[in-house]
């Protein structure tokens, strides 16, 4: 037997369809494209389906909030602004045939590199091809800060405390900050760069110690907490609780 559908309007939910399937046992509700869908057993009558709606809807309307807000973080438009601890980077629609990355003119804080994303007047953000272009926007300018400061960063808690390395590179890993290899070449993620300052030097404090210990035994915690000056189980909390910005993640 063919399935059956039917679509219709409820008053605060938006579009619903209701799709009767011979194979059903139960009734399930699925939420995608902006709407729900409720997969009914053949014979479940549309009197039933109104009930289920009604004693859910606040659920219902709690589940479009959370998903309206995962989606906002995964979207950016016109007045999207990259801040961080080195740098920020705003969006200028201007009349530009193809969008460019440049420094900005007009920056006035010196402790920061200010960039522009120029973008057409006409850029419609809601395609995928304006969201990629942001996004590539975003990571150059993390990958230019992460080569510009950590090797500073890095020769500067090196040199105060005596640790050894024989390189810094930069990577876009996204399930690792940081890393360091057994010749003590050290390895950095570029959204590193989106953490504040003292988590920024935690992670380089966390690679030099491992030119010493390159496991994570009780000397490489005390090496760690007595350099850092921060017990590691403050740091990691703190490092836990970060995410990527939706629209970063892969």
């Amino acid at each position: 037997m063919a399935n059956i559908e039917k679509t219709f309007r409820h008053d605060t939910l938006g579009l619903i369809n209701v799709v009767w399937k011979s194979n059903m046992r139960s009734v399930r509700m699925s939420f995608k494209d902006g709407r729900f869908t409720i997969s009914a057993p053949v014979g479940y009558t549309m009197e039933s389906i109104a009930r289920l709606i009604q004693e859910n809807e606040s659920r219902m309307h709690s589940f479009i909030k959370r998903h309206e807000a995962r989606r906002d973080d995964t979207r950016v438009d016109e007045h999207f602004i990259l801040d961080t601890h080195f740098a920020i980077m705003r969006i200028a629609l201007t009349d530009v045939a193809t969008s460019r990355l440049k420094k900005s003119k007009t920056g006035d804080n010196p402790d920061k590199d200010e960039m522009v994303l120029e973008m057409p007047f006409n850029t419609d953000f809601d395609t995928p091809e304006a969201q990629q272009i942001v996004k590539e926007a975003s990571i150059a300018v993390l990958r230019y800060e992460a080569k510009k400061r950590l090797p500073y960063i890095v020769k500067e808690i090196a040199d105060a405390n005596g640790f050894k390395y024989s390189s810094v590179k930069i990577n876009s890993a996204q399930t690792r900050w940081g890393s360091c290899s057994s010749k003590g070449s050290l390895n950095f993620s570029l959204y590193t760069m989106l953490m504040p300052l003292h988590l920024i030097r935690s992670v380089v404090v966390h690679e030099l110690c491992h030119t010493k210990f390159m496991d994570h035994g009780p000397n490489f915690w005390a090496l760690f907490d007595k350099t850092f000056g921060v017990s590691h189980r403050i740091v990691d909390k703190e490092i836990r609780e970060l995410k990527l910005p939706g629209f970063l993640r892969n």
